[in-house]
């Protein structure tokens, strides 16, 4: 039998809410009224369309590989000892920010219904055979690590297959593959040398002195000098080694004195003369370059813009500091990922989506990157920082262009030629 209310139900509780208490009939049971029929059947459709969408979710799944190329015997990873023998900057595989790329889009992933798959193939030793792997595989994108001369072959291999170049910073690179499908995420040498001569001009230090051991790096400084207006006062070069016949044309007094200038700019591509040239100089003045100040596509000691954190999810995951690669590896599978999210048409072949002038990438670096159609080089802003911090971000304020800022460092479309 129903059970009754009592007559007691006007009573308070603590709050002012009337007491209710159900009082059994004599000889019965105490029951609760059942809940409506419409209430439960509600409840039950609800549920019924919940399983009925994750089903359906995971029946349209999809699945996009990103092939990560590297080869064995690579001499970028080969141990690196300098001409002085005092120290040792070994190199450590990239593979670590491409991981951490994918481990970061699983939320987004389920929630489009697009599971992220990284997939590792090593090169063996000799010519890159990856037809046959690109054929049976099919991935929507790859990543290469590898070194230059395998860049172009992988690119002419892959027509239809968004590439991606996460080392090598070449001009002539750029040049040669900029009617194919390879996508440029490191920034090229231009854009980091014009970011550099920008903050030169910017902080007034107008005249430079040159030393070089590097030809075509210098050549690169002196157009982005003359870019922006600095003045080349000398260039002076230096020979890298410890030979004690050649010890005069490495003293750096000698190699920086008799002639004025606001700053000093080093080529060096091993970089065990420019760390000794700070402090040394003829005349106090600051170094940049291969030394002091550097432009650096990322730093692990960048406070702004997201930055720490990123800077920590790797240091947690790969067990040390995120360098300039590691990070282009990164943004590599961001890239991918976001063009797949935001594509708007899955039809559309990838490297149609990432050209999409609605496209934006957020860097971690203030300004958000997108990549030009002229040379698949990633739009992006370029760090100026010592070894223990960031001192600017360039390109700096007053460095204008038309359509975008970004386009104020590297070749512009007009400066810009395919052969």
């Amino acid at each position: 039998m129903w059970g009754r209310f009592s007559k007691d139900y006007r009573r308070r509780d603590s709050l002012n809410r009337p007491h209710i208490r159900l009082a059994p009939k004599k000889g019965g049971a105490i029951h609760l009224p059942p809940r409506g029929g419409k209430g439960r059947m509600v409840a039950f459709l609800f549920l019924l369309l919940q399983l009925f969408a994750a089903t359906l979710a995971a029946a349209e799944t999809r699945t996009v590989k990103i092939l990560y190329l590297d080869r064995a015997g690579d001499p970028f990873y080969a141990p690196r000892e300098s001409y002085s023998g005092i120290y040792d900057a070994t190199r450590k595989s990239l593979l670590a920010g491409a991981e951490l790329g994918v481990r970061d889009s699983r939320v987004i992933g389920r929630a489009i219904g697009v599971t992220f798959k990284l997939l590792r193939e090593t090169l063996p030793e000799g010519g890159p055979a990856v037809s046959q792997l690109l054929a049976s595989e099919k991935p929507a994108a790859v990543i290469l690590d590898v070194p230059e001369a395998d860049v172009e072959a992988i690119a002419a291999a892959a027509p239809g297959t968004a590439v991606f170049n996460i080392r090598h910073r070449g001009l002539a690179l750029r040049q040669r593959t900029c009617a194919t499908s390879l996508f440029h995420v490191i920034p090229s040498e231009a854009m980091l040398q014009d970011a550099l001569a920008q903050f030169l001009a910017w902080s007034r230090w107008q005249d430079v002195l040159i030393l070089t051991s590097a030809p075509t790096l210098a050549e690169s400084f002196q157009m982005s000098a003359q870019k922006f207006g600095l003045d080349i006062v000398d260039t002076r070069v230096f020979v890298p080694g410890n030979d004690p016949r050649q010890r005069d044309q490495n003293n750096v007094r000698l190699l920086t004195g008799g002639v004025d200038y606001d700053v000093v700019y080093v080529a060096d591509e091993i970089g065990d003369f420019a760390r000794l040239l700070p402090y040394r100089t003829g005349i106090p003045r600051p170094v940049v370059g291969a030394a002091g100040l550097s432009p650096l596509a990322w730093h692990p000691q960048w406070e702004r813009h997201g930055a720490p954190q990123l800077n920590r999810r790797f240091f947690k995951y790969a067990g040390r500091t995120m360098t300039e690669e590691d990070w282009a590896a990164w943004i590599a599978v961001r890239s991918i990922v976001e063009a797949t999210v935001r594509g708007g048409n899955a039809d559309k072949p990838l490297t149609e989506q990432l050209l999409r002038p609605s496209l934006t990438l957020e860097l971690y670096k203030g300004f958000p990157g997108s990549f030009r159609p002229w040379d698949r080089q990633l739009r992006q802003s370029i760090l100026l920082g010592t070894t223990d911090a960031v001192i600017a971000l360039a390109p700096v304020e007053g460095a204008l262009h038309q359509f975008n800022n970004l386009d104020t460092l590297g070749r512009d479309e007009p400066e810009f030629q395919c052969p």
